[in-house]
């Protein structure tokens, strides 16, 4: 800490707290990709193959785990872990982490298990005991090896991860390396588990190429005196400005040796940082105001202010780019509304929030300050006339000075609600690392059905390979504003955001975010308002529309903006729905994309159960659709399953199966499925026919007599009404934690699809690929 001029009234200012090592992430490599059916396979072929394929179980000799050895006993790397894990997830179904021998419990883990541990376990949604994840912990591991007991210490490791082990394809066997601090004992244990190992290095930035090959040679002999295989080599957190021209000559050497060398991931300036979520667990601080969104942003400087808020103001004004946390006394509430006020205005100095800490005893009768600041931000929610960010404002019973110190000591940790760091190492990965050779050594084929995962990655994959423009136009939501940085942070689509440009710019800045890629329009200003009025009064020319309504409206409603843009050919489609019904946001394409010849609008949704990906429809749009209108729906339902890689085989659903009840609602059914066969013969339909006979091959074999392309293994479901296709997408996503991807729409002319208002931002993500691939299909027909 250095003490501030003296006419700034000892204002403390914290030197930048560059701590921890920052890592790797992904930008969602083209690796791995699945084979797509029927509509897809041209752009199957276009998709560069970066990874192979590999299987689950080990018939054919393949290992069922792979062992992640720190042969340089660095630690930090936690990046790479994330990155594995989550290349692992969208292959397998089944995947699994396991560390051999456990560190120290975290204090701040609600699972009471190693900080890792609790990571992997929380962003990759595991189930089960989180204490059947690993072998022996690290202070009983240590007294057997004291004790000479390695034997004990290797068989009780061997039994806990064979009871672990049991219904994963795969798992990733987190070495205990740096807790021990031997590599032979790795080596010890990757060979008991009869696992591959790769080999993990910390980057250096003393090191040349050489010194990382020889230590990597030395430590591979070590292995191979255990008799296990080593697969490869990775470095993690190597200094950015070495990386290339030191990957290059190092994948040079190894590949000489016989090495593969799976890359290098760069260190990174937001996985180095410290966010106010740390300090927050660190102090056991209350956010007493701002959304929690905030506290996952990381800040530069540490301000300590005890001068007038005037004084404080000028000098936070002195400090362009700047986001530093302020530090200041709990009966300061001043500056608490003072930093308030200047976060209103797009021109306020930019503070990334404000810790209070202990004042000392609260005299009687001083409590009106603070229920008079709650008053004030709980207005301002609750008015609506502000809808940006508010600042974050923390509270810690701890005194200024022990405060301090423990924020000086804080290293730059990666804890499972730190969101933006573990998509940055996400996306670090698979821009970095190319983990061909160990797929290859592990010997494994892709998995028959198609997972989520699996799902959701080929559907970036299929958007990076031809990037679309989507509109958002709800930037007055931070979801929005998240998922149009993450689109094109990750090459998804090109977004336009609707808004005012200044404000939009600074709701990303106090979000952290990087819309700089994203092009934000201002509809009151833009220089195609007049075109776009032009063409509303031309298309809604018989309900009588004027100029001075359709520029009303363009103006006044959002949505129709968008929607002007998208059928201008503007932008290629449009995303909405996060504050806006889905009547609100549908209602303009309605009038404006769809023509008398168009097929009837309708809905799916993409059921994401954990095994599956299954398509619903139509659970959203048509409330009583009669035979012909059946027909359209499964037909245009099977189109859109082929377009996205799932085979369509269509069940049109009822009460009855094939003729076992009788009713209107049964003929209307039985009518649709004549028509779907005589106008598209290609498309392989049953019906009617109950859900369970439509799903459960058991089951179909006792309802359905004769064989049947789709009983049993349909993977279209073609409600009779919304009554029934809007409950049963919900029971069964509340009910099995589907994930549910809709509803896309079908029948518009160029394509806009609605947002559930309680939607998350990989919610949104999935919408703007969904939305990007079928304009895709749209240009091509």
């Amino acid at each position: 800490m250095s003490m501030a001029p003296p006419g700034n009234n000892a204002m403390l200012i914290c030197r930048p707290l560059l701590m921890a090592r920052g890592l790797l992430s992904p930008a969602l490599r083209e690796g791995l990709l699945m084979r797509f059916h029927g509509s897809l396979s041209a752009l199957d072929t276009a998709m560069p193959m970066r990874a192979r394929s590999f299987s689950t179980g080990n018939s054919n000799g393949g290992a069922e785990s792979l062992f992640i050895s720190d042969i340089n006993l660095s630690g930090h790397r936690t990046p790479l872990l994330l990155g594995l894990m989550n290349y692992f997830e969208k292959h397998l179904p089944k995947v699994g982490y396991f560390q051999p021998i456990t560190g120290r419990t975290a204090q701040d883990s609600h699972l009471k298990v190693d900080r890792t541990l609790d990571l992997m376990y929380n962003v990759f949604k595991m189930t089960g005991d989180p204490h059947r994840m690993y072998g022996v912990q690290e202070v009983e591991a240590a007294q057997l090896i004291a004790a000479g007991k390695q034997a004990e210490l290797l068989d009780r490791i061997y039994a806990a991860y064979v009871s672990y082990k049991e219904g994963h394809d795969v798992v990733l066997v987190d070495g205990p390396g740096q807790i021990m601090g031997d590599t032979e004992l790795d080596a010890q244990i990757a060979s008991a588990l009869a696992s591959p190992v790769l080999m993990a290095m910390m980057g250096n930035h003393s090191f040349l190429a050489d010194d990382y090959y020889q230590a990597a040679m030395v430590k591979r002999q070590v292995f191979k005196d255990s008799k296990v295989d080593v697969l490869g080599l990775v470095l993690h957190n190597l200094p950015r400005g070495h990386h290339a021209i030191l990957t290059s000559h190092l994948k040079a050497n190894l590949e000489r040796a016989g090495l593969p060398f799976a890359g290098a991931l760069p260190d990174d300036p937001l996985l180095s940082s410290v966010r106010l979520d740390d300090v927050r667990h660190a102090l056991s601080a209350d956010q007493l105001y701002g959304d929690s969104l905030l506290t996952d942003v990381e800040f530069d400087d540490v301000v300590v202010a005890s001068q007038r808020l005037e004084e404080l103001l000028e000098v936070l004004g002195e400090r362009p780019g700047g986001r530093p946390l302020v530090v200041t006394s709990a009966d300061r509430l001043d500056i608490v509304l003072g930093l308030l006020a200047a976060q209103l205005s797009v021109q306020g100095p930019g503070v990334a929030g404000v810790l209070l800490t202990q004042a000392g005893t609260q005299r009687a009768g001083r409590n009106y300050a603070k229920s008079t600041v709650d008053s004030i931000f709980a207005g301002l929610v609750k008015s609506g006339l502000y809808q940006g960010t508010l600042l974050p404002v923390l509270s810690t019973d701890r005194p200024l000075r022990e405060a301090l110190a423990i924020i000086d000591r804080l290293d730059a940790a990666i804890l499972p609600d730190s969101a933006r760091k573990i998509e940055r190492s996400k996306l670090l990965f698979e821009r970095h690392i190319d983990v061909n050779a160990v797929v290859a050594g592990l010997q494994r084929k892709r998995p028959n059905r198609m997972t989520p995962k699996m799902f959701a990655h080929s559907l970036q994959s299929m958007c990076r390979a031809d990037p679309q423009h989507i509109v958002l136009p709800e930037s007055v939501d931070k979801r929005v504003l998240a998922a149009a940085a993450e689109a094109t942070a990750r090459s998804l689509a090109k977004i336009t955001l609707l808004g005012d440009p200044a404000t939009v710019a600074s709701e990303g800045k106090k979000l952290g975010l990087d819309l700089t890629s994203c092009e934000v329009v201002n509809p009151a200003s833009s220089g195609r308002l007049e075109a776009y009025i032009s063409m509303l009064v031309e298309a809604r020319k018989k309900k009588g529309m004027t100029p001075e309504q359709a520029a009303d409206l363009l103006l006044g409603d959002i949505n129709f903006f968008a929607t002007m843009m998208v059928a201008a050919g503007d932008a290629d489609g449009m995303v909405s729905g996060a504050i806006h019904t889905t009547a609100s946001t549908i209602r303009p394409a309605l009038q404006v994309l769809k023509t008398p010849d168009t097929p009837l609008v309708s809905s799916v949704f993409f059921m994401c159960l954990p095994d599956r990906v299954l398509v619903y429809g139509d659970c959203a749009v048509n409330v009583n659709p009669s035979a012909s209108d059946l027909a359209a729906i499964a037909i245009t339902s099977a189109d859109t399953a082929a377009a996205f890689g799932i085979e369509p085989r269509v069940a049109m659903l009822s009460y009855s199966t094939l003729g076992s009840g009788s009713g209107p609602d049964v003929e209307k059914v039985t009518e649709a499925v004549a028509l779907v066969k005589s106008q598209r013969p290609d498309i392989k339909v049953e019906g009617p026919i109950q859900y369970d006979a439509a799903i459960d091959p058991a089951v179909a074999a006792v309802k359905v007599k004769g064989g049947s392309e789709v009983a049993g293994k349909a993977t279209v479901f073609v409600f009779p009404d919304l009554n029934t296709g809007n409950n049963t997408y919900k029971a069964v996503q509340q009910s099995t934690d589907a994930i549910a991807m809709g509803p896309v729409m079908q029948g518009l002319l160029k394509p806009v699809n609605d947002l559930s208002r309680g939607c998350t931002v990989p919610d949104i993500l999935n919408t703007v690929c969904v939305t990007s691939i079928q304009a895709k299909q749209f240009k091509r027909s």
